[in-house]
């Protein structure tokens, strides 16, 4: 495999993981990690290294640069991973909007739609280039930052669901992402990536609904095997049905959470508490340790509000949805419909399904014409 020239934007989890990963392969990997933040990766900034561990392999990865400088990070790089959170995809949109070149490739992970978001900025801040984007829909592995500098992968998933955004566009860079991860399949739309992450099916639910249970447990708490109980499945189940239906009037098939599991490795045939009981990649993941953890923050605002933003296009209700959220929105003390990827952040209130279908499909935006 030749060598690619990679950035990989963050410090956290994938972000760690997948520098890590790609650099062991053989690639060219910069590292890119905000200012404010950088005084916890003093290690990393200092050695240019990253121990890796775990299924996924294991060495010490020597990056080629590790900066807080973003013109310096993706200079002639031809790909950009942004493997972070979704309330950070406006902070690095705008970021990386006046640096951006021609034919480079930005691929967010997990996407739940943030391509939308992303694209949304580079059009506010004047970037014109050609630029592609593309979501996975979630990390190619379950990874853990055990201190700056050292990571350990406890799963690696079977498939990873990808698709650009413009979709006619992701035959023309599947094969450059499939050199990299084996496990990429190709979708039709971001619709398959944004819709296809397990993560805002199950954690909403499974935190909110052992709220009790977490707060008292001072860190000794597994949702998995102790929160996801066959009535707290009753509830993730539903989400799934309102996420498939949105699909549905969207034109695409989803496949269910089950099936999700199965493909992903992560659990066996069955129904969905089954799945979930007998996953041995899921079962020994410890916590969350409090409420104010990612399977909240991000999950609920960047998960849950995406589908239930799209619903509200398509015309599909989604009441459970809405009920998480509203919860989840007192929890946090925000309100997750307004800080969250909303349509409007999406670039896409008040247009027609049919309009939101035709520019997933060909990056032509009705008010753009």
């Amino acid at each position: 495999m030749n060598a690619m020239k990679i950035a990989v934007m963050g410090g956290g989890n994938g972000s760690h993981t997948i520098a890590a990963d790609l650099t062991l392969k053989g690639h060219r990997v910069n590292m890119f990690e905000l200012e404010i933040f950088a005084e916890k990766m003093d290690k990393v900034f200092k050695s240019r290294q990253i121990e890796i561990s775990g299924v996924a392999g294991q060495g010490k990865a020597q990056l080629n640069l590790v900066t807080t400088d973003i013109k310096k990070a993706i200079e002639d790089v031809e790909i950009i991973f942004i493997p972070l959170p979704g309330f950070v995809i406006n902070t690095y949109g705008e970021l990386l909007a006046p640096h951006l070149k021609e034919g480079q490739l930005v691929v967010i992970m997990p996407g739940t739609l943030g391509s939308l978001e992303f694209r949304n900025i580079l059009k506010k801040k004047g970037n014109k280039e050609n630029i592609v984007l593309a979501e996975i829909g979630g990390l190619p592995f379950a990874t853990r930052l055990i201190e700056p500098g050292k990571v350990k992968t406890f799963h690696i998933r079977s498939i990873c669901p990808f698709a650009a955004l413009p979709g006619n566009r992701t035959s023309l860079i599947y094969d450059k992402i499939k050199k990299l991860y084996p496990s990429i399949k190709a979708k039709k739309s971001v619709v398959e990536t944004g819709f296809g992450f397990l993560n805002p099916v199950l954690h909403p639910a499974g935190v909110l609904l052992n709220t009790g249970r977490i707060e008292r447990s001072h860190g000794d708490f597994y949702m998995y095997e102790e929160g996801m109980t066959p009535s707290v499945v009753k509830v993730v189940e539903s989400v799934d049905r309102e996420r498939l239906a949105i699909g549905e009037k969207m034109g695409i098939k989803l496949p269910t959470a089950v099936e999700m599991m199965v493909e992903s490795g992560y659990g066996p045939e069955g129904t969905l508490w089954q799945s979930i009981n007998a996953s041995e990649g899921l079962t020994p993941i410890k916590g969350p340790d409090s409420l104010n953890n990612r399977y909240v923050t991000e999950d609920v605002p960047y998960g849950l509000v995406v589908w239930a933003s799209m619903g509200d296009a398509a015309g599909i209700e989604t009441p459970m949805m809405d009920a998480l959220i509203e919860i989840g929105s007192t929890i946090m003390g925000v309100d997750c419909w307004k800080e969250g990827r909303n349509l409007e952040k999406m670039g896409i209130d008040g247009l027609s399904l049919e309009q939101i279908i035709q520019y997933l499909e060909t990056g032509e935006h009705p008010e753009q014409k």
